[in-house]
């Protein structure tokens, strides 16, 4: 209650007026620091100093957002440019072949073109052989249990790989194209060659004998003619290259290492020879199923004059007739 009174009975507060005279004295050093030059120039040499750190932050904090938006320098911009601009490009080509394709198979439908008719394939793994009786070859787990012939063609998803030399029971030896023993009819997809590849024993293989050499050009897309009827037509093999004097193919299949391949059947052109003729007299096992050719007709003879006339029945007996009248009598 003494302490309650004292304060309602006016007794001066000494905290209450120290507290008025600080925020006195701070108003008047914050007019006397703004109207002093001194103060002043020192105050602006500071902000100066701290504008200019600031202003060198913001420009690394800049560039740095470039960067990871940009991928960093102006290379790179002008490459992802290229990028797009291909991208665009394979668009154009995209739509292009799908309409050329669409094209062509209505060409054949009118043309009534007969295809190649082409076999059941087979996928198998390949492993290295060694001691083989050839430089280049592999050896696949399938055989002639999974319908495998010589002769099939060995294509991977980069092109073409070999052939098969040899058939097993279950395993198959494939005579790569690089082996010096390798050859396959091929031709260019621009200039329209055609040559013989011959492996080399190396990385690639030597094109023997091409038809028209000034027209290969350097870069060119070769693929398989199927000249021979052995091979499929259109696989690819490889990309032209002049070394001296003669063209080499950098094959296909050196671009990655072989592991799978699929065994493709030659396509089925089979000897005119063995096919029975048209017309004609045929074998047949029953032989209410036969046909009967009808007999040729001399060039004289008209068919009325040649057709011989129906002949009369048989006469019968007089004896036979004379005993039925007595029999009648």
């Amino acid at each position: 209650m003494a302490w309650y009174g004292n304060r309602r009975s006016g007794q001066p507060r000494p905290g209450a007026r120290a507290i008025v005279v600080g925020l006195g004295l701070s108003m008047v050093g914050a007019l006397a620091i703004q109207t002093s030059t001194a103060v002043r120039s020192g105050i602006e040499t500071s902000r100066k100093s701290m504008d200019g750190t600031t202003a060198n932050l913001a420009g690394v904090a800049s560039g740095l957002a470039g960067w990871s938006l940009g991928f960093g320098s102006q290379e790179d911009q002008a490459r992802i440019a290229e990028l797009e601009l291909q991208v665009r490009d394979l668009h154009r080509w995209k739509e292009l072949a799908e309409t050329m394709a669409l094209r062509m198979e209505r060409y054949e439908k009118l043309l009534d073109l007969v295809g190649e008719t082409q076999g059941q394939s087979v996928t198998a793994r390949v492993v290295a052989e060694e001691n083989g009786p050839f430089a280049a070859s592999r050896i696949a787990n399938a055989g002639a249990a999974n319908g495998v012939r010589e002769g099939f063609a060995a294509i991977n998803e980069y092109g073409l790989v070999g052939r098969v030399v040899r058939v097993g029971e279950y395993t198959s030896r494939i005579l790569m194209l690089t082996d010096f023993a390798s050859r396959i009819p091929v031709m260019g997809t621009q200039s329209g060659d055609r040559a013989l590849l011959v492996g080399d024993n190396g990385a690639s293989a030597r094109l023997l004998e091409p038809e028209t050499p000034d027209k290969i050009i350097p870069g060119e897309v070769w693929v398989t003619s199927g000249d021979d009827g052995k091979m499929p037509l259109g696989v690819r093999v490889g990309v032209a290259r002049k070394v001296g004097e003669e063209w080499v193919l950098d094959l296909a299949l050196q671009a990655r290492p072989i592991d799978f391949v699929r065994l493709v059947p030659p396509p089925d052109f089979a000897d005119p020879d063995l096919v029975p003729p048209l017309g004609g007299v045929q074998r047949n096992t029953d032989s209410t199923l036969r046909t009967v050719s009808a007999a040729p007709i001399s060039p004289g003879t008209s068919p009325a004059s040649g057709s011989a006339a129906p002949a009369p029945p048989p006469a019968r007996p007089p004896s036979a007739a004379a005993a039925g009248q007595g029999g009648a009598q």
